[in-house]
């Protein structure tokens, strides 16, 4: 990229280490790799945090996450309860209700803000220059053209981390939480989840064109 940016990982819902790593990359144009929900105690705080920046930084790009994804589908109907709360919905529940006495999904529409949900449904599916593809759970190695929702959002791609797999453009993703909350890096690829949302887990950011990594 010729413009200083900054690749933010994965927030489940950590508002207060996603407000120091905005502060601290203030200079650049960011990029989201998605999953701003689910898991951590503060996902209404944490799309408060990205409406403002969209309204305060018009170029900053907001990718879909799959936990996003889940979020939505819950909303609507499409998503048990069960199997959202078992997917870390829970604290994305308690963010917007205190207490239920009716349904859950119920509760949570009349509470969630419309601005919120709005944003949700304007996050995009990757980002793309000619030297890099940024997306949520990066490329399928088996059809490295496409560009499917499926494929940058809510796939799963193992075979990007065979040792065997060379894309022709830098691929930067999150999703693939790493247990040694270090990012991975390989030649052509670099995993940003470094498990926050997660007890003690930082948030990384990969600043470009340096190459470096950030954490908080």
């Amino acid at each position: 990229m010729n413009t200083r940016a900054a690749i933010i990982g994965d927030v489940h819902g950590q508002a207060t280490q996603l407000k120091s790593m905005l502060m601290a990359v203030a200079d650049r144009q960011i990029v989201l790799v998605g999953d701003y929900v689910n898991r951590g105690p503060d996902t209404g705080q944490t799309l408060d945090l990205l409406i403002e920046l969209k309204s305060r930084e018009p170029s900053t790009v907001f990718l879909l996450g799959n936990h996003e994804v889940l979020f939505l589908e819950f909303l609507d109907g499409r998503l048990p309860f069960v199997k959202f709360a078992a997917l870390g919905g829970l604290p994305t529940i308690r963010s917007y209700v205190a207490h239920t006495h009716e349904d859950v999904r119920i509760d949570l529409s009349r509470k969630l803000p419309k601005e919120h949900y709005d944003f949700l449904l304007t996050c995009t599916t990757h980002f793309e220059t000619a030297e890099l593809v940024v997306s949520h759970c990066g490329i399928n190695p088996r059809d490295p053209e496409s560009r499917s929702r499926r494929d940058m959002v809510t796939a799963t791609h193992p075979d990007l981390f065979a040792g065997d797999f060379r894309p022709s453009k830098l691929v930067i993703c999150g999703h693939y939480s790493q247990a040694s909350r270090k990012p991975y890096v390989a030649d052509n690829l670099i995993c940003i989840d470094t498990g926050c949302g997660t007890a003690g887990a930082p948030l990384t950011a990969l600043l470009l064109p340096e190459r470096i990594f950030l954490q908080r």
